[in-house]
């Protein structure tokens, strides 16, 4: 019987031992710890305890990976981590000391502390055809739901009389997926080389395919298509490259 007394108090100096050898990098939670350890660090699960309290998963002493952050004033972050800081998908839940017991919410996705949006990605546009050399798209301003779209005809080696003369790329369908919009506006005469639209008061998520007719000299008209799948409200302007 004594024999397994002092084998059971032996283990729990030896797991004490290791608790507190065990160190967390971040002040705030340096006070206790239990978890895993690697070269004395916090490494693997664990809960660490000083001012605020962090439980989850960690690497080097950070939290790194996925794991709830609680503040000593109740503010707290569940999701995931990089190094000690937000990365990835998480919810922070924090009062506004301006007005009593209102709670604000960010939930999405964030990269070093700063929340990035709601989505991790928050546009996908995939050229279906092989003509369309480029495909790229940008936020113009957060006023209103729109969408700007430049189509431009690149064609290596010609001239700029043969550009001129040959026919524009024009859209001439948009089969909608996902979304709606309200109003369809084209600019077919912005330039010489390209074509305009912009759609009206759209409904996001939005997901499209558009299609294109173009020509390059002495070709035969062709239909080239880009696929356009955009989650966040604003108003964004997209440019549309075709190698005729």
């Amino acid at each position: 019987m004594r024999i397994l007394y002092l084998f059971t108090l032996l283990s729990f100096f030896t797991f004490y031992s290791r608790a507190q050898s065990c160190t967390v990098t971040i002040p705030a939670l340096q006070g206790s710890y239990t978890g895993d350890c690697k070269k004395d660090k916090a490494n693997g699960k664990g809960t660490a305890s000083g001012t605020d309290t962090y439980t989850g998963d960690f690497k080097n002493g950070y939290p790194d990976g996925i794991g709830k952050y609680t503040w000593k004033n109740g503010d707290w972050y569940q999701g995931g981590w990089k190094h000690g800081q937000f990365e990835g998908k998480g919810i922070l839940n924090k009062y506004d000391s301006s007005k009593t017991d209102t709670v604000i919410i960010v939930n999405g996705y964030w990269k070093k502390n700063e929340f990035i949006g709601k989505y991790e990605k928050p546009y996908i546009i995939t050229a279906i055809t092989n003509n369309i050399t480029n495909v790229s798209i940008r936020k113009l301003d957060n006023t209103k739901n729109e969408i700007s779209i430049n189509v431009k005809n690149i064609t290596a080696g010609a001239s700029d009389v043969e550009m001129v003369s040959m026919p524009k790329a024009k859209l001439i369908s948009i089969q909608n997926i996902m979304g709606r919009f309200d109003q369809q506006v084209n600019n077919e005469f912005v330039s010489n080389v390209s074509n305009s639209y912009t759609l009206r008061g759209v409904s996001f998520p939005y997901h499209a395919i558009l299609s294109f007719e173009t020509a390059g000299p002495g070709k035969n008209l062709h239909v080239e298509k880009v696929e356009v799948e955009i989650m966040e409200n604003n108003n964004w302007y997209i440019q549309i490259n075709i190698d005729n």
